[in-house]
Formats: structure tokens, C-alpha cells, sequence
């Protein structure tokens, strides 16, 4: 009797053994990024645990330095040892630091730029008052020095931690933020420093995620010190100014830190700090340009080879 082949052969094992490895694979691609998803978590979840340990250990600091530093004061001068977060509260402040200004003068300096950096470099809102009580405490050069100073060491702080422990997080928060900085920070990367300076002065974007998000798109931190440093006085010194008023005055309302010409001096600054890229800028196209024609004078005075031959 003749023994009938399949026309399509036996392949039944060869497909059960496809299905098998097929389903394999997808289970261990599954498992990784299983695994993958628990590390990156895991890694984000000690940044955090690191950061607040940080926040911790520096909010222990500052109380102990308003502890040692701060002169004696009785219980209702304490009530008023807050963070001001208006006009009234900031002069009532002021009238009870005045008061010890002669005596503990250095002491209120320490105080006051130890919470100042420590507000940089968490991000914490408060930074602008602080700015306007240095005014009224302090002469205007001192004033403007400690808050460009304290600016720029609290931003450096704030670049330093997303860098060792926000890396993950930042990436994966702001992603697309990064990358359309990145590609304007590229197009200034031979002007890095006037570009830092600009960013200071414009609300955009705003100055926590710039501090958070420059170790990540290659910004040098010396250049994003001296850029802060210098961007952030123009500004400090419209608060600064503001700060020496508010003792004189009777009315609440009439305290205003941002006039015309504020922001008519803030928008020169700005002009002024491009106006360097400007001019390497056209340096730059008139120097291609002067080298493209004296290639091609060049290439019009040698004949081609053929002519030659």
C-alpha cells in the first residue's frame, strides 16, 4: 500500500516550536522592561529620599542659625520673624531688625544671606521680599552684592542637586521642555554667557527650571554662576532701590517696585547684553563672506585642468 505525503508536509512541530519561542521572547522582553520600570523607579524613589534628606539637613541649618544669630528678642518681636509675603508684613519686619542693625549688624547679614540661599536652592517663593528687606537693612552696593551673591550661589546649589539627584525625574518630566532648550541653547552656544544673562532678565523660562535644567542640556556651571551672578542685577537693583523707601512710607499702596521706567531700564539691559552677539554675529557673516569671495577670485584665476592639458 502506498504511503500518502502531505502536500504541505508535517510542519507542526516547526510551528509549535515558533509559538513557543515566539511567546518566550515576548515574556522576557515583558520581564525586562518590568524590571527596567522597578530600577528606574527605584533610582527615583532614593534621589527623592536623597533630596529631602538634604532639605532637611539645610532647613536644621538655618534654624540653628537663626538660633545663635539672632539677637535676643521678646515674644511679640518672634511673632513677627516670618517670611514676608507683602508690603505690611515686610515693614513690620524691618522695624524689628533696624532695632539691632548698630549692635548685631554682621549677625543680620549672616541670618539673611543663609536664608536667602536656602530659599534659591530649594526654589522657594520669597526670594523677591527678601530682596526689597536687603534695601531697607543694608547700603545699596552692599544690598545689590549679597543678593547677586546669594542668587547665584542658591541657583548653583539648585543645578548641583538636579544634577547629582534629579536627572531621571527631569528627563522624564520635561522631556520635550529640554529638548526645545537644548536646540536654543546650541543656536547661542558661542554666546552661552550673554544668553544666561538675557534668561535672567525674561520670565521665560522661568528661573526654577532653569536652574534645574541646565546641568542637563550642557550648561558649565562656572558660565551659569557668572551668567546668574551678573544677570540678576538689573532686576535686584529695582528691588534693592524699592527696599530703601519702604520705611518712609505711610500708605501700602503707594509702594510700587515696577514702574515704566523699571521695565524701559530692564529691556535696555537686555538690548545692551545682546548687542555683543549682535556684533560677532555680523563680524562673523562679513568674514565668510570676504572668505567666499577670495575663494572664488581664486578658483576664476586658476584654469581648470583640461585647458592645461
Amino acid at each position: 500500500m502506498t504511503e500518502v505525503t502531505p502536500l504541505l508536509g508535517n510542519n507542526n512541530g516547526s510551528v509549535t516550536s515558533k509559538t513557543y519561542n515566539s511567546v518566550i521572547l515576548d515574556l522576557n522582553y515583558r520581564l525586562l522592561l518590568f524590571y527596567n520600570n522597578n530600577d528606574r523607579k527605584w533610582n527615583s524613589l532614593k534621589a527623592i529620599l536623597r533630596l529631602l534628606l538634604v532639605f532637611l539637613v539645610s532647613t536644621f541649618i538655618v534654624y540653628l542659625t537663626l538660633k545663635i544669630c539672632l539677637p535676643p528678642l521678646n515674644e511679640e518681636q518672634k511673632k513677627l520673624i516670618r517670611l514676608p509675603s507683602g508690603i505690611e508684613d515686610l515693614q513690620l519686619l524691618n522695624k524689628v531688625l533696624e532695632q539691632y542693625m548698630d549692635q548685631y549688624y554682621y549677625s543680620v547679614m549672616i541670618v539673611y544671606v543663609i536664608i536667602y540661599i536656602y530659599l534659591q536652592t530649594f526654589s522657594i517663593p520669597g526670594s523677591m521680599w527678601l530682596s526689597i528687606l536687603g534695601g531697607a537693612l543694608f547700603s545699596l552696593v552692599i544690598a545689590l552684592f549679597l543678593v547677586c551673591l546669594c542668587s547665584a550661589i542658591g541657583a548653583s546649589n539648585c543645578y548641583l542637586l538636579s544634577h547629582k539627584f534629579g536627572k531621571s525625574f527631569v528627563k522624564d518630566k520635561f522631556s520635550d521642555k529640554l529638548d526645545r532648550w537644548a536646540e536654543k541653547l546650541h543656536s547661542h552656544s558661542q554666546n552661552l554667557f550673554n544668553y544666561i544673562i538675557v534668561l535672567r532678565l525674561s520670565p521665560f523660562p522661568p528661573n526654577w527650571f532653569a536652574n534645574i535644567a541646565a546641568p542637563h542640556v550642557g550648561v558649565p556651571l562656572k558660565i551659569f554662576f557668572i551668567g546668574t551672578f551678573f544677570g540678576v542685577a538689573a532686576p535686584s537693583l529695582i528691588h534693592v532701590q524699592a527696599g530703601s523707601t519702604i520705611e518712609h512710607l505711610t500708605n501700602a499702596s503707594d509702594f510700587k517696585i515696577f514702574s515704566f521706567t523699571n521695565v524701559l531700564a530692564l529691556i535696555l539691559i537686555a538690548l545692551a547684553a545682546l548687542l555683543p552677539v549682535w556684533i560677532r554675529r555680523r563680524f562673523e557673516k562679513a568674514e565668510n563672506e570676504l572668505n567666499d569671495g577670495n575663494n572664488q577670485v581664486e578658483n576664476n584665476n586658476n584654469p581648470p585642468v583640461a585647458q592645461i592639458v
